[in-house]
């Protein structure tokens, strides 16, 4: 048996030992849903419709119109000692793009105590996803590679040059597909399942982007009892404005989620970037949840400082900003590298 008060809500509240019951249904995992990356955290996760390395959390397709590969990590100071890590990768390549990512949340030490009360030592938990993508996005064109597309929502990076001969401006598409690996463990049990995601994303003139995925598509996990993974369905969109001289870029995202296990809300995301050097992020979420449906984060690039003739092109750092109430508050870290 483990007890330990300060923690009690907070385990309850992040770990799978409680589950959501939607009719005579019980799912697991439940962790899969606290914002993870640091970068889309900012922007309540409305990012299904957004391309870069953190599109393998929402939405594979995401990665396929990435013309450059990607590296993007981030910690997460969560509750009471708890703490959450993860990684994820894109390589580009003319036969599509291949992604791993990797993230782990784990308690810190738990007191433990027998069935008398006695404190026995301690005892602690893990949570992780890990896997791959593969997407390809429509049409290929090879003197894109190593460039910006200039037909999709531009990012920050200053030292990957947009293309410069002509690309016909009619659309872009791509699918992608994710396998994913669940492992929990509290205490002594354990448990695993293998989960697939799938989507599409369509690039429209004008910097308009939409985007669908199913996610959680496997078999249901299992510790005392069996629990369904709770199937996630989104679908979103995205679109930016620049001022004279893209002094300033404003990037609005919003998404609709359907999660089986506890119903639908609406993603809304903003970000201001400046000069491509500076960016702030604000979102909001109608999903019901302890603390507020704020978000807050910021961005610095760095990319400027980096020599031309060096193989990265491009480095950032963001931070997230999550109040859970009277659970606290929680910070996320992380950074981007691309090449």
């Amino acid at each position: 048996m483990i007890r330990n008060n300060p923690i009690l809500v907070s385990f309850f509240f992040v770990f799978n030992s409680v589950f959501y019951c939607f009719g005579e249904t019980k799912y697991g995992a439940s962790f899969l849903r606290i914002p993870v990356a640091a970068m889309t955290s900012g922007v309540s996760e409305a990012y299904s419709a957004m391309i870069g390395p953190d599109s393998v959390l929402y939405n594979p397709a995401g990665t396929g119109l990435l013309t450059y590969s990607a590296i993007s990590a981030t910690h997460n100071k969560y509750f009471e000692g708890i703490n959450q890590e993860y990684i994820a990768s894109t390589v580009y390549s003319k036969y599509g793009n291949f992604s791993a990512f990797y993230s782990v949340l784990t308690s810190g030490d738990i007191t433990a105590y027998d069935n008398n009360e006695n404190i026995i030592g301690t005892t602690n938990t893990s949570h992780k996803f890990y896997g791959i993508t593969y997407s390809k996005s429509f049409p290929y064109f090879d003197y894109a590679a190593k460039k910006i597309d200039p037909m999709i929502i531009t990012p920050s990076w200053t030292r990957i040059k947009p293309v410069k001969v002509y690309i016909p401006k009619v659309y872009r598409l791509s699918f992608g597909i994710t396998a994913k690996k669940v492992e929990e463990r509290l205490d002594n049990e354990t448990s695993s399942t293998l989960l697939f995601d799938a989507g599409s994303v369509v690039v429209l003139p004008g910097h308009v982007q939409f985007g669908a995925s199913v996610q959680n598509i496997g078999k249901s996990i299992k510790f005392y009892e069996e629990e369904k993974v709770p199937r996630v369905f989104r679908i979103g969109a995205a679109k930016d404005f620049s001022t004279v001289k893209s002094i300033m870029n404003f990037i609005f995202t919003a998404d609709y989620v359907y999660d089986q296990s506890i119903g639908g809300y609406f993603n809304f995301g903003f970000e201001n970037d400046i000069a491509k050097a500076f960016q702030a992020r604000v979102g909001y979420t109608t999903r019901e949840k302890e603390g507020s449906s704020l978000s807050f984060g910021i961005g610095m690039n760095f990319d400027r400082l980096i020599s031309k003739e060096s193989f990265f092109k491009g480095f950032r750092m963001d931070y997230a900003f999550l109040n859970y109430g009277v659970l606290g508050p929680t910070h996320r870290i992380g950074f981007q590298i691309v090449w």
